[in-house]
């Protein structure tokens, strides 16, 4: 009994991490995507596919979205996460448009970690783990090689251009959308901590990095859904929660899409991308995501989603034609090597426990 246990205990984060990843490799496809729908702009992709994404994600939880945005104990986190989710879906695009697919991903996405330790340290008291640490550090440099190796030919070309000063906003773009979607999976972590009934609301419990279901670990999980009286409260997963977060940052998305980019709306050429945009990367993305949030820090989770920028770079050779080359294949490998070395299970954590 006590092995089964710890089965399942250990099932939580793995099944959790495996959902991130996949969330993390849906995302590494919008890059991709934005080719096949030239001339429009940053902001376009980011209203239409967060703005209508978020419209879908809302209905789909239905009562629940109502419950997570009504409930005194998630309003606060589902209002942060609206707010910060608005600002990324506008400066992440824009980190593309102006710095480029792979430093754009690669800055937003690999500065996410260190923001979101960062937030979890001030806000939360988390202690940092020296593997938490290790694991960013060898990512993040794993993913400096690859825009390194694959900017190396464009930045040749745009010399000269007046580049460098898109370059330079680009970066801050990017780096605002860094902070912004660590803010935003923070709050949803909380949001899903928060809800009515669960046990041990408080995500990442024993430290920053640290694997959850090991000895100190929160019962139950965070986001787990309440098996008591509460299990009927409306909002009392984190379906409701992810839904009212994207529903409110839908309503200014929605309206910033419809007054700045009806000429890009009216391309019906356009509306394969959006609508491939919204549904694959932000409704599916994003609902795997909050599933791994139940059972993995917000830290973890940004680390995890290293990864898409990895998915960004295959997918920019295989399908854009760009070039990656030897530099690149060894950043990519960086950053799998990261990823396991924050995989590897815990000292002592296979022993059983009485």
């Amino acid at each position: 009994m006590t092995g089964d246990a710890d089965v399942r205990r250990a099932s939580r984060p793995l099944g959790g991490a495996a959902a991130v990843l996949v969330a993390a490799a849906v995302w590494g496809t919008t890059g991709t995507a934005t080719h096949f729908a030239p001339g429009v702009p940053a902001f376009v992709f980011g209203a239409v596919t967060f703005g209508l994404g978020g419209l879908v994600l809302a209905v789909a939880a239905g009562r629940r979205t109502v419950g997570a945005l009504a409930g005194p104990a998630t309003r606060r986190w589902v209002v942060l996460g609206a707010v910060s989710l608005v600002v990324y879906a506008v400066a992440f695009y824009a980190a593309l448009a102006d710095a480029g697919v792979a430093l754009g991903t690669t800055v937003a996405i690999g500065s996410s970690p260190v923001f979101a330790g960062l937030v979890e340290w001030v806000a939360d008291g988390r202690r940092v783990t020296p593997r938490w640490i290790v694991a960013t550090l060898v990512s993040v440099a794993g993913m400096v090689v690859v825009t390194l190796a694959r900017s190396e030919g464009a930045g040749a070309g745009a010399a000269g251009s007046g580049a460098g000063g898109l370059l330079v906003l680009g970066l801050g773009c990017a780096l605002v959308a860094g902070l912004t979607y660590a803010l935003y999976s923070w709050a949803v972590a909380r949001g899903i901590g928060a809800v009515p009934g669960v046990r041990g609301a408080v995500p990442g419990a024993g430290g920053i990095g640290a694997v959850p279901g090991a000895r100190g670990a929160v019962p139950g999980g965070v986001g787990a859904v309440p098996r008591g009286p509460e299990a009927g409260v409306p909002g009392a997963d984190g379906r409701g929660v992810v839904g009212a977060v994207f529903g409110l940052a839908a309503v200014p998305l929605v309206v910033l899409a419809v007054v700045g980019g009806h000429d890009s709306l009216g391309v019906a050429s356009n509306w394969p991308v959006f609508l491939y945009l919204a549904l694959v990367p932000t409704v599916l993305g994003h609902s795997l995501y909050a599933v791994g949030l139940r059972s993995v820090s917000a830290s973890v989770a940004t680390l995890l989603s290293l990864v898409e920028p990895v998915v960004a770079a295959v997918l920019a050779v295989l399908v854009v034609g760009e070039h990656l080359g030897a530099g690149g294949t060894v950043g990519i490998v960086l950053v799998v090597g990261g990823l396991a070395l924050l995989a590897l299970p815990a000292r002592g954590a296979g022993r059983s426990r009485s």
